[in-house]
């Protein structure tokens, strides 16, 4: 069973930008939902006046609108046999001796598990008695109507521009007739996102614009510590922390988390006890120790600027061929930190120096 606590379709506040690596996991139906596909990506150090362009045979990113994407994977499940319950809302959570009672706005629901993968202020996380000790950080997202002149110009790359936010980046995702642009950033405390957002479009050269709509939301960027699953409940996805550490991106973790979840509860035959056991362990082998690996890049490009421009004005078309390459699938963070003279592995090197300095 499905439980939507909106009904669908309705607006999900997200870029919508549906990575190759993504969407390899996903049916091949979810390509009727592309309004776009973009085989070049813009990367952009502002004051430092460095500009890269990779390009790739293949969509390296797939434009989409999430109300329509998640509409067709509801879709999709439908088809394999789940059930769908719209507009219904989890106030309750109870674990009994051989299931878990959900208490919804339309009634009690019975089941064997629950997967949450309601979002980044996941409910039946803290209904389960996970205490919030992710790092959430702050995002803009504008759906921005412009002109013909100023679409046209933006339209064929998905572009992101660093030096605009403080420890963040801004982007531009052109979508069929509009695009999404947003900003985020990794700095705590209060960052005063719209007034970043509003310079970031005269930088881009738009002065006029017909119609902007603007969202906003949190993005968790480091996991949940400790085990992700609690009894009979499995967390995924936003709900979990499973965020790539250097893009922000968190589609892509989100469908790898839940079929991971799918997993653990086949190989266990539903068994109460090492289904939490099995999720774990398979989350440790793949998802949790990418994002570890991704985190000293992380680290230099929102924690360490002088040395990000130095880094990059130096090795700046190799870092960008090489996040690509992970974007797309083909390689990841855990790959280059196996590799003895990868820049992945000198940063973690250089990262663990600087620590232990500080301490």
């Amino acid at each position: 069973m499905l439980i939507e606590k909106a009904s669908l379709p309705r607006y999900k506040t997200c870029g919508g930008g549906l990575l190759s690596r993504a969407r390899r996991l996903l049916p091949a139906s979810v390509s009727k939902t592309v309004e776009r596909e973009c085989y070049a990506a813009e990367l952009n150090f502002i004051q430092e006046g460095l500009h890269f362009v990779t390009r790739r045979s293949d969509p390296i990113i797939a434009m989409t609108m999430r109300a329509e994407l998640d509409y067709l994977l509801a879709a999709e499940a439908q088809m394999m046999g789940a059930r769908l319950v719209e507009g219904c809302s989890v106030t309750g959570i109870t674990e009994l001796a051989h299931g878990v009672e959900l208490q919804t706005a339309t009634g009690p629901v019975h089941a064997k598990f629950v997967v949450a993968a309601d979002g980044a202020n996941s409910l039946v996380a803290r209904l389960s008695g996970w205490n919030e000790a992710r790092n959430l950080i702050p995002a803009l997202e504008y759906e921005v109507f412009v002109n013909d002149e100023d679409f046209e110009r933006l339209r064929e790359r998905a572009r992101f521009d660093f030096g605009v936010a403080p420890e963040g980046y801004a982007w531009v995702f052109p979508k069929r007739a509009h695009l999404s642009i947003g900003v985020l950033s990794m700095r705590r405390g209060r960052v005063n996102l719209a007034g970043v957002l509003n310079n970031y479009l005269r930088h881009l050269g738009i002065k006029e614009t017909k119609k902007i709509e603007r969202h906003g939301y949190v993005i968790p960027t480091t996991p949940r510590k400790g085990q992700l699953a609690r009894g009979r409940v499995l967390l995924a996805g936003d709900a979990a922390g499973l965020v790539d550490p250097v893009t922000a991106e968190g589609i892509t973790f989100a469908v790898q988390s839940g079929q991971l979840a799918a997993q653990a509860l086949i190989d266990c035959i539903f068994d109460p006890v090492s289904v939490g056991l099995r999720y774990q362990s398979l989350m440790a082998e793949s998802i949790l120790r990418e994002l570890k690996a991704g985190r000293a890049l992380a680290w230099l490009l929102y924690k360490q600027p002088r040395l990000a421009a130095w880094f990059f004005g130096k090795h700046g078309e190799a870092l960008s061929e090489f996040v690509t390459d992970v974007v797309m699938g083909h390689k990841t963070y855990r790959d280059a930190l196996r590799q003895p003279g990868s820049y992945l592995r000198f940063l973690k090197v250089w990262k663990t120096s600087m620590t232990h300095r500080e301490c």
